[in-house]
């Protein structure tokens, strides 16, 4: 039996990433795969222990104070923060629930004490990373195969500023032959061509390599013991059946640091002193983007399904909020924000259902099933 049909591909995803495009290149000379070698051993730090996960991919747990963050000049003489100074407030559930937490990370066994979970680095990431890391533009028309599904706030000129972002995203694997299909919130700055975005979210990879578009989130700093970057999600949601998903946000402290949680396990953050243009960002966003090859064909977005009204067949957000420069949460504002869906809604679809009820809050449903998409 085929085991990459057994399990679930679909993995917790969190990147830093800039609006700029570079070509992919095959890893082909020699002097190529000895300078991945090296990268390797650089990246991979040494583990306290190891853990071969039923996935087929090795997580290290790795003494904290050692992680890769700290090979970043900028952070150099950083004191880890282990967790956020704020209350992080989540939704109850009001009347039956519809949907489950999809189980994430280690779920038997955390790493021990002083250690974090980091999901080992193979020479194939690597090469993954470097054809498709730089090609994630959740904000902008530029990159060729890129298609959107999202709900964007509109900048207005100074006049709203954010320090936070979260939703609950419902978890589907759908059926990726060749790209990678993502569902996400994120946190944005700057002009189009020259902006700065933290994201976090699922991710289906067709190429099955990459495990996260930036596996290694330089300078991101790991305080979980349990939850990290490139995890599998062990449970996702049937179109029609049951229906799985994550908690996801992004906080940032009055020190200016960014924090990424799931549920109320803080995986880890952002320093500040990473960033230069962060400080009162001017765009959030929630919803789906795929990446297809280019010239190709585009692959399914969310479930796979376009949204029809009812939550158990698209893709879907629930308890969609941001938080403003006070630090209050907000929902979506009618005049404020854009629907962005590219190519029309032939390809995928966006269905903005607002305030549903406490149990859903702002909610919305994407997705649709791709093919001939156009660049």
């Amino acid at each position: 039996m085929d085991f990459e049909r057994m399990i679930p591909i679909v993995v917790l995803c969190l990147c830093l990433v800039s609006s700029y495009r570079v070509n992919g290149t095959r890893i082909v000379s020699k002097e190529e795969d000895l300078e991945l070698e090296r990268q390797l051993k650089l990246i991979n730090k040494p583990p306290v222990k190891s853990i071969q996960t039923e996935f087929g991919h090795i997580v290290d747990c790795v003494d904290i104070n050692k992680q890769l963050a700290f090979d970043h000049p900028l952070l150099k003489d950083h004191k880890i923060q282990r967790r956020p100074r704020f209350s992080h407030r989540t939704t109850k559930n009001v009347g039956p629930s519809q949907t489950r937490p999809s189980m994430i990370g280690l779920v038997k066994d955390a790493c021990p004490s002083g250690t974090v979970p980091i999901r080992r680095t193979t020479k194939e990431n690597l090469i993954a990373i470097k054809s498709f890391s730089n090609n994630i533009h959740p904000q902008t028309e530029a990159a060729p195969g890129v298609h959107r599904a999202l709900i964007q706030t509109l900048k207005i000129g100074g006049a709203a500023t954010y320090t936070g972002v979260k939703g609950n995203i419902n978890v589907y694997n759908p059926e990726v032959k060749e790209g990678d299909s993502y569902a996400q919130i994120y946190v944005m700055n700057g002009p189009e061509d020259d902006s700065n975005s933290i994201a976090t979210g699922w991710l289906t990879d067709g190429y099955k390599k990459t495990g996260c578009f930036d596996a290694n989130c330089p300078g991101f700093v790991q305080v979980s013991r349990r939850i990290y970057p490139g995890a599998i999600l062990t449970n996702v949601s049937t179109a029609g059946g049951p229906q799985f998903e994550i908690a996801v946000s992004i906080d940032q402290l009055n020190d200016g640091n960014w924090w990424v949680s799931y549920g109320d396990e803080h995986i880890g953050y952002f320093p500040a002193t990473l960033f230069n243009n962060f400080k009162e960002p001017e765009i959030v966003g929630w919803g789906g983007v795929v990446v297809g090859p280019p010239n190709g064909l585009s692959p399914p977005m969310g479930s796979g399904l376009f949204p029809d009204g009812n939550y158990k067949h698209a893709c879907s957000f629930r308890q969609v909020q941001y938080k403003n420069n006070t630090g209050d949460l907000n929902v979506p504002q009618k005049f404020r924000y854009n629907i962005i869906i590219d190519y029309g809604n032939s390809c995928y679809d966006l269905r903005d259902d607002k305030y549903q009820g406490e149990y859903m809050g702002y909610a919305f449903e994407f997705g649709g099933p791709g093919g001939e998409c156009g660049n």
